[in-house]
């Protein structure tokens, strides 16, 4: 059984294209730049938002998380290292008590189709497993969002069928595609792309 509080202190993490960093108040205007367009808002659970108003009503329940010991989720900030712009999110919230954990994650529309949230979520992944101990990291999207199915294969997860109508968001029942890993897939996979 994992320690109640695995999730206390949020590391900055570095890919080759990315910093995961916490997320800020001043962050408000990159938010609501990817946020407030419908093509972003249509496969996720969050309403699109209307004003900056809403960003910062976003910011501050995840920067108020940041200080909350007992939190079971961290949220990054995605950030081009390129130019330090802001261009989306990826969270992680579990279950510890089951070694278990939810990836979720939204990027603007310029940045679609460049591998930039697989880049994120394989790390998200390695950390999981590598320093949180974790034994099943999760995903779901919408059947629909092809894209995101194709971000879960890409870090190396398996699906395993259609949650039907699992959630009730924006006046309608949700199906759910649903994708996971194993540790022990991951350290499987691993030690294969290490053999060759």
């Amino acid at each position: 059984m994992l320690a109640e509080n695995i999730f206390a202190d949020l590391p900055q993490l570095e890919t080759e294209r990315l910093i995961l960093r916490r997320l800020r108040l001043e962050d408000a205007q990159d938010v609501f730049d990817y946020a407030s367009n419908p093509e972003v808002a249509r496969y996720v659970s969050f309403e699109q938002h209307k004003s900056v108003d809403d960003a910062i009503a976003f910011l501050n329940m995840v920067v108020s998380s940041y200080e909350d010991t007992a939190t079971k989720a961290w949220t990054w900030g995605i950030v081009l290292k390129e130019n330090g712009k802001l261009i989306g999110s990826c969270g992680i919230w579990g279950k510890p008590e089951h070694a278990r954990a939810e990836i979720g994650y939204v990027i603007g529309q310029p940045y679609w189709g460049r591998g930039l949230v697989s880049e994120a979520v394989r790390e998200v992944i390695r950390l999981g497993f590598d320093n949180l101990g974790l034994n099943r990291i999760e995903a779901r999207c919408d059947p629909e969002n092809i894209g995101s199915a194709r971000v879960m294969e890409k870090s190396g997860m398996t699906y395993e069928g259609i949650l039907r109508e699992q959630t009730f968001i924006k006046g309608r029942y949700w199906d759910w595609k649903l994708y996971s890993i194993l540790s022990r897939e991951y350290y499987g996979q691993e030690d294969k792309s290490n053999q060759g």
